[in-house]
């Protein structure tokens, strides 16, 4: 690939190249003009310098010259030749007076007939040595261009240097950073080209910055949640190897049993969240919420079932469609479903909806658990926050699972009471997606 000081530079040198060649052209056709003209004059000059009472007796022979280009022939009334300034080059008598151009010894010639008294004067050049005089001058014209295209070259040469100097000025400071310095790259005293490039830079390295320290307190967090349960199975392990009696041991591995549960679930949570932090922008298609509200109902009715659990789902509307990522809604309700069955008491009630508006679809999650204070509802979102007194054993990273992903997709959650004021209703608002054009 061609570089921009390659393209420009050659770019500019073609153009003024072809500039100069339009130029001699021109100039040449300007001086072919004008030089004509005035070798029109100089055969009007030469035939009215012809002396009229020039003998008649027999052919006068003028004083040959080699480097005469100008042939003077004298005719009498008898139409008679009297005079001839080359007699190699005899041209024919024209009938018809003035200029005109004829052919004659194998070139082009230039003929001026004037009538002088009871002659006639017939003044002559080769088309030839015009055109040679003419391109000599046209050469002497363009010669000073000529000589200055080196020149040219060298001054374009530098000013392309100097124009791309920020580019280089721009790439050394980033080719310099250390992969940990994503401060803005300065705009101050950049050519105002370059300032959409380093505005995008820079937006970049903000965006970067605020995902590394993501990644940074998603990883102190992590750790931080991940020492609790597993400190607490390397306990339950040491009191299971002191287990007196068989019934000791088999609680001891029961209680184990459910440590392991909950440390594989929170970390199940925590690569479900990085994934879908590391994939800010999700892949869209359309994705029918009909279809995924069923798969997830199908999905948790066991666990439903084996909590005593009414898990019901309700449709307002067939045309459930959004733009979105199919594998990201459904894990979006599964955690709303999941978290709704985790914290609702044994024979309760849980219910899905989806309701269809102008502009939007609503997918809702209600239960009849004991619900979240409204001091804590805007903070249910934050990552490994559970509420004081929770009584399910939880990661906490469900609802902020959910959040991220709401986010992604553009919709909007809210949480409220459940119907009657009792249990838990969140809503998720998507804007519809437009139909197809065919």
């Amino acid at each position: 690939m061609r570089t921009i000081r390659r393209q420009l530079l050659i770019g500019l040198l073609a153009g003024t190249l072809i500039s100069l060649a339009v130029a001699g052209v021109a100039m040449y056709m300007t001086a072919s003009e004008e030089a004509s003209e005035l070798f029109d004059y100089q055969l009007q000059q030469i035939a009215a310098s012809v002396p009229e009472d020039m003998p008649r007796a027999r052919v006068q022979i003028g004083d040959r010259d080699p480097d005469e280009d100008v042939i003077v022939q004298v005719w009498d009334a008898r139409r008679n030749l009297i005079y001839v300034s080359r007699p190699d080059l005899r041209l024919p008598l024209r009938s018809e007076l003035g200029f005109d151009t004829i052919e004659a010894h194998g070139e082009q010639w230039r003929v001026l007939s004037k009538r002088q008294r009871d002659t006639i004067i017939q003044v002559a050049q080769s088309m030839r040595s015009r055109e040679l005089l003419v391109l000599d001058m046209a050469l002497h014209s363009l010669l000073p261009f000529f000589l200055l295209i080196p020149g040219l070259a060298v001054l374009i040469g530098a000013v392309v240097g100097r124009s791309l100097r920020p580019l280089q000025q721009m790439a050394t400071a980033v080719r310099q950073r250390s992969p940990n310095a994503l401060q803005p790259l300065p705009v101050a005293g950049m050519p105002p080209e370059i300032h959409p490039m380093l505005d995008a830079i820079n937006d970049l390295m903000q965006r970067l910055e605020h995902a590394l320290d993501a990644q940074q307190a998603f990883i102190a967090d992590a750790a931080h949640e991940l020492r609790t349960p597993l400190t607490a199975l390397k306990l339950q392990m040491q009191l299971a190897e002191r287990a007196q009696t068989e019934e000791q041991r088999t609680a001891a591995f029961a209680k184990l049993n459910q440590r392991l549960d909950r440390a594989t679930h929170l970390v199940q949570q925590l690569l479900v969240l990085a994934r879908h932090e590391a994939q800010p922008e999700p892949r869209v298609e359309t994705v029918d919420l009909v279809e995924v509200a069923q798969q997830v109902v199908a999905e948790q009715a066991l666990l439903a079932e084996s909590k005593q659990m009414d898990l019901g789902v309700e449709f307002g509307t067939e045309q459930a469609a959004v733009l979105g990522q199919r594998e990201g809604l459904r894990i979006l309700l599964n955690n709303l479903v999941d978290n709704a069955l985790r914290y609702t008491p044994v024979g309760g009630r849980v219910d899905v909806l989806l309701l269809a508006r102008a502009q939007s679809l609503q997918l809702i999650v209600q239960d009849t658990g004991p619900g979240i204070p409204a001091a804590e509802r805007d903070r249910v979102f934050n990552r490994f926050y559970r509420m004081t007194g929770a009584s399910a054993a939880g990661s906490g990273l469900g609802l902020a699972i959910v959040k991220n992903i709401a986010d992604q997709h553009g919709a909007e959650l809210r949480v409220e009471e459940g119907p009657a004021g009792l249990g838990l209703k969140v809503t998720v608002l998507f804007a519809r997606a437009r139909p197809r054009e065919a």
